[in-house]
């Protein structure tokens, strides 16, 4: 008796594969634990860190630990934040998990050479892996290298309680603060009181500064700063203070002699509002340049009246 073929049809063919599919899928869920916590990304002008909820999916430990720091390494889903981990920057090893002792070991890319930036990134990491209910420490090393502050000291193992930041709870306040705004013709500055809130774990000057940067709520005035601008510190001794850029804000903020008049007397003349300081010293990633586009920074800028818009 002659065999007969029987002939399936593709579509069944392509039905059973999506029902294996599927089957493993849901299984793979079905052995997943789902994690509700907090990743820490730069603020809007990255010079502070701020949590972002997220959901992770993970099956040990191990993997909670590594999934959170490959979620940092993806970057913020808001808009709000920005990215903490270099693009190029790849994660080598995660060891420690079962103590809950944690070594963090990054490539050479997670180090920028803007120092404020790297111990920040520092920080996230730390944070995020210890609101975890398994980690209780975190020291993070590149290439088995110690990172250390611009101070020479090493960053050992960090808790979360060690790390402060300004959306912690702390004493905090609304102050009324005086900004000052160029006009639309860059010929005078018009003054703008605002309400903000502030903590007392960063300097008011610094307050000050970020809210330039923001920038105006008026119409008929315009930005001094451009909104990428990066202030990496801010430090006030014997009524000097001194303003720390990222070096970027020479690029991001030069043009005419004027804008660039404005731009300089806006963050004096804002600064100087405050008792405390009567000169400013810019820097740019912590060193004196001598040329800001047409003007000469390298010395310090008291305060300028003349170019006050009078009421």
């Amino acid at each position: 008796m002659e065999n007969k073929k029987v002939l399936i049809p593709a579509a069944v063919i392509v039905a059973a594969v999506i029902a294996v599919l599927v089957f493993f899928a849901v299984r793979e869920d079905y052995n997943s634990q789902k994690y509700d916590g907090e990743l820490y990304f730069f603020n809007e002008t990255a010079t502070a860190i701020e949590a972002e909820d997220r959901e992770i999916k993970y099956k040990t430990g191990q993997d909670l630990a590594e999934s959170v720091i490959r979620a940092l390494m993806k970057g913020p889903e808001s808009a709000r934040h920005q990215r903490i981990i270099e693009r190029d920057a790849d994660l080598i090893s995660v060891t420690g998990v079962e103590t809950g002792n944690v070594l963090v070991n990054f490539t050479d890319e997670f180090i920028t050479g803007d120092n404020t930036k790297d111990v920040l990134a520092v920080y996230a990491v730390v944070k995020s892996l210890c609101v975890t209910d398994i980690i209780s420490s975190v020291k993070v090393v590149i290439e088995g290298r110690d990172i250390k502050t611009s101070d020479g000291s090493i960053i050992g193992y960090l808790t979360n309680q060690d790390i402060n930041l300004p959306s912690d709870t702390y004493n905090s306040e609304t102050r009324v603060v005086t900004l000052y705004f160029p006009d639309k013709e860059l010929k005078k500055l018009v003054r703008e009181d605002r309400n903000i809130k502030v903590t007392d774990q960063q300097p008011i000057a610094q307050y000050i500064i970020n809210e330039l940067i923001k920038g105006t709520e008026n119409p008929e005035l315009t930005a001094p700063l451009s909104k990428d601008t990066v202030l990496l510190s801010v430090e006030t001794s014997d009524s000097k203070c001194f303003a720390n850029f990222k070096s970027n804000f020479l690029d991001k903020n030069s043009g005419s002699a004027e804008r660039e008049k404005m731009t300089v007397f806006s963050i004096v003349d804002s600064l100087t509002e405050l008792d405390t300081i009567d000169r400013v010293q810019f820097l740019m990633d912590g060193k004196k340049v001598d040329m800001f586009g047409n003007i000469n920074i390298g010395s310090m800028f008291g305060r300028d009246e003349s170019i006050i818009a009078q009421n």
